[in-house]
């Protein structure tokens, strides 16, 4: 494990402090507004304009056989703009510490939940996530880790965007974290729109903020499974300024589960076990049903597939968002049934996993939120004409899940 047990202990206590923490610390800015009927519509209730991260200290690492590298870079972004409900999209740079632009692209956000925390200074935070995709263009092709191997044109990278209201100072905070995975996944010669081979035993990614005060330490950690909790899906991708509501999925309405740990680029399960594959089945209570599957040879996903990255190590009243959390991504094929049109699809999709950080304190609407959250955004969705490409590049989301352990 991550922690030895004093500073578990120490981080349960945080977190039932967090439950008991007057009503203050819940959700300042306010509810998303997208509770409501099964398949009715509603105007989402987000920041706007919504904030942009300022240029970011990150740390850019890259595995080898699943072991890491890592080297100091910076994100940069542009203006976050509004798509549609929900939708957002902005400019995003990695720069080296020469100042140099080594790769840049346009990243798209997917809004998929808010919730409330309290920080160890003792301020409320409120929290918007936002699931991040990009592919990313090497402007400096011949470099070494964190830019993937400069034969491919672009490199698609998945993860996560959290933007986040301090609700004492009216200041953000953010965190930002991406992913590239190896040439079986990402650029797996059956599915893939660039086939590989291009860096069949290496992966890559990017987290930020990486800072002396909340450093992050890249290490297989054991994933988060089990039933949820709580939590919902969502059609995302609508015109205009309207999204559907979300369709809550009820306590024990899904459930992910532990095949086997290994290390998959290469194969070996003597490795650092860095790679999880999990299946995940869930219902919403619209009826909407979703389950992760096994694909067949030479297709590699074994139902989702978690990645862990590490963890953020800070702690103290100066540690900045998102204190000490442990941060994983998923990718994976699954098969869905539409609870509000009776269509089924085959999707792919892609997120993110986190666990611990600051206390989360459950708001009134979602008194099941905790710490422990897997959030999904789709990256292909087709009830007919199901063919390759599957994956290599940024397509349009047409679903969101998300859930809390």
């Amino acid at each position: 494990m991550m922690r030895s047990a004093p500073c578990f202990a120490l981080a349960t206590l945080l977190v039932i402090a967090g439950l008991a923490a007057p009503s203050h610390a819940q959700l300042c800015f306010g509810p998303d507004n997208l509770s409501g009927p099964c398949c009715s519509f509603n105007i989402a209730n987000l920041p706007t304009p919504m904030p942009t991260p300022p240029t970011m200290p990150a740390s850019g690492i890259c595995w080898t056989a699943c072991s890491p590298a890592t080297t100091n870079v910076f994100l940069s972004y542009t203006p976050i703009t509004q798509l549609a409900c929900g939708s957002y999209s902005t400019g995003l740079s990695v720069i080296d510490t020469a100042g140099t632009v080594i790769m840049r692209g346009t990243m798209t956000l997917d809004y998929t939940r808010t919730w409330a925390e309290t920080n160890f200074a003792g301020d409320p935070l409120q929290c918007w996530r936002f699931m991040a995709k990009v592919d990313l263009f090497a402007s400096a092709p011949g470099l070494p880790c964190p830019v993937p191997a400069g034969t491919a044109p672009t490199s698609f990278y998945y993860g996560y965007l959290d933007v986040v209201l301090n609700c004492n100072t009216g200041g953000f905070e953010f965190a930002n974290v991406l992913f590239h995975s190896c040439d079986l996944f990402i650029h797996n010669p059956a599915v893939s729109s660039i086939p590989g081979p291009h860096h069949p035993a290496s992966s890559y990614a990017l987290v930020a903020p990486v800072t002396a005060a909340n450093p992050f330490l890249p290490l297989p950690l054991p994933p988060i499974f089990g039933p949820v909790t709580g939590g919902a899906t969502r059609l995302s991708a609508l015109p205009g300024a309207t999204c559907l509501n979300d369709e809550l999925i009820p306590a024990g309405g899904a459930n992910l589960g532990l095949i086997a740990q290994a290390c998959a680029c290469p194969f070996n399960l003597a490795g650092p076990l860095q790679y999880s594959a999990q299946p995940f089945t869930g219902t919403s209570i619209c009826g909407t049903g979703t389950a992760s599957i096994w694909t067949p040879f030479p297709l590699p996903w074994l139902h989702l597939i978690t990645t862990s990255l590490g963890f953020w190590t800070g702690g103290g009243p100066g540690t900045p968002y998102p204190g000490p959390e442990a941060a994983f991504v998923n990718e994976g094929f699954f098969f869905t049934t539409d609870g509000c049109f009776g269509i089924p699809f085959i999707q792919v999709y892609y997120g993110a996993m986190t666990d611990q950080g600051f206390p989360v304190t459950p708001d009134a609407a979602r008194p099941w939120q905790t710490p422990r959250m897997l959030d999904l955004a789709s990256n292909y969705s087709r009830s007919m004409g199901i063919t390759p490409p599957f994956v290599g590049t940024v397509r349009p989301t047409a679903r969101l899940i998300y859930v809390n352990f």
